[in-house]
């Protein structure tokens, strides 16, 4: 395999295609790539599975190539003919999470991943990249498709939707979609107003609020066999729509869903660039992975609080703010590389982040007194590490229980997603 190391650059934007090549290259509807990301703490590969077409193309046109490496895995997508880049998009995968915990290195894992891209008109080429948390790339897997010879397969499953929340078309606007787990036919009442309701909570936060124009929230309406969901360290096990289940990498509050082509199947019924798992259940828990998915509980006290953080990973690429509570992974970051995502940093290259914000008077580090209580600043502890790793705010949403208080940098991150979804200018 060969090994790259990749240099973001803040100007990626520029370099991207725009609308009107779109039209050019692509048709108006998605090809899903699906495949098997296997391995352990030391080796992975994908198996590819297989091609699926799905409906319209709902995400961005104008920017074409993503802005920002956030995720740990890149897809670049080529013109077979001209070798042009013509698409690329980065997300994060649970394998890689995995494979940070002491059960990969004894095991190896196999974990559902899978890809949307705009439909080719012509045969495409792709790469699979996945990047170390040193930012090193190792090109996993190298492929090609031809819509003429090889037309992928349609969706079959049929799902009613409800619109929760409407802003704009879907190509001009970020596209949330709920889908339920574990809420059978007879709670079917039930299910429908939760659904409404953690609308209501992703509306009624900044900056959701603000840019409500920009966003489209629907459900799927979709029905289990059983009521609530897996959980394996009180024995609890249920026959649900997706199997969610807690403990996912031994952590007991990590809930998460391990059938990602199914989950992408029954969302292929809406137009969607982000999915979010309301889970029928009153057990605290949750998870968020960029662009990917995220998942949260439907009836624990602070589960607004929980949709929202989970999807400033899942939608902004933020990282976790603590680093006092559990979690299944281990030096996580590397205290003498600069972290991808935008809310930490270890000093190394702070000018990549947030320092053009800072008040030129707020020291760095900057204590965590309360003479500096809401100020923008450089506060030690962050991403699961008390010391080397460094946030911007004392007590944003990104870090603790808290509905509804994203930082200045959180804040201007989600912001710039919503221009990256409506195709503005940052």
């Amino acid at each position: 395999m060969k090994k790259v190391v990749v240099l973001i650059v803040s100007c990626f934007l520029m370099a991207g295609l725009y609308a009107q090549d779109f039209d050019k290259y692509f048709e108006n509807k998605t090809l899903r790539i699906e495949y098997l990301h296997i391995g352990d703490a030391n080796s992975e590969k994908f198996e590819l599975h297989e091609y699926r077409a799905g409906g319209v193309w709902s995400g961005t046109r104008m920017y074409l190539q993503e802005p920002n490496r956030y995720g740990d895995i890149l897809v670049e997508v080529f013109d077979s003919i001209s070798g042009e880049p013509i698409f690329s998009r980065s997300y994060s995968s649970l394998f890689n999470e995995y494979r940070a915990t002491e059960r990969a290195l004894k095991e190896t894992g196999s974990f559902e991943e899978c890809i949307n891209v705009p439909y080719p008109k012509k045969t495409i080429l792709y790469t699979f990249t996945s990047f170390n948390r040193r930012g090193e790339g190792t090109v996993l897997y190298k492929g090609s498709y031809s819509p003429m010879h090889s037309p992928a397969r349609e969706f079959s499953d049929d799902y009613s939707v409800m619109t929760l929340h409407r802003g704009g078309k879907p190509e001009e606007c970020l596209d949330i979609l709920l889908i339920p787990d574990g809420y059978t036919k007879e709670e079917s009442v039930k299910m429908q107003s939760d659904l409404k309701r953690f609308s209501s909570y992703i509306m009624d936060c900044s900056p959701y609020r603000e840019n409500a124009e920009r966003v489209n929230i629907r459900a799927i309406k979709g029905y289990s066999k059983e009521s609530g969901i897996t959980d394996p360290n009180n024995n609890v096990y249920r026959n649900t729509l997706l199997g969610c289940t807690y403990n996912v990498t031994d952590v007991d509050r990590y809930l998460m869903c391990l059938n990602v082509w199914k989950m992408n199947d029954i969302a292929d019924d809406a137009p969607y660039d982000a999915i979010i798992i309301i889970t029928n259940s009153t057990k605290y828990g949750g998870g968020g992975i960029y662009n990917f998915y995220a998942t949260v509980c439907s009836a624990a006290p602070e589960a607004n609080f929980v949709i929202v953080h989970e999807m400033g990973h899942s939608i902004g690429g933020l990282a976790d703010e603590y680093y006092t509570s559990e979690v299944g992974v281990t030096d996580y970051y590397p205290t003498d590389v600069e972290p991808v995502e935008p809310n930490l940093t270890t000093l190394v290259d702070f000018g990549s982040k947030w320092k053009s914000m800072l008040d030129p008077n707020t020291p760095v580090p900057t204590p965590a007194t309360s003479h500096y209580k809401e100020t923008l600043g450089v506060y030690e502890g962050g991403g699961y590490q008390a010391e080397g790793v460094y946030r911007p705010w004392q007590h944003c949403t990104m870090k603790e229980i808290i509905y509804n208080n994203f930082c200045p940098v959180c804040t201007k991150v989600l912001n710039d997603m919503f221009n990256y979804y409506s195709n503005r200018e940052n």
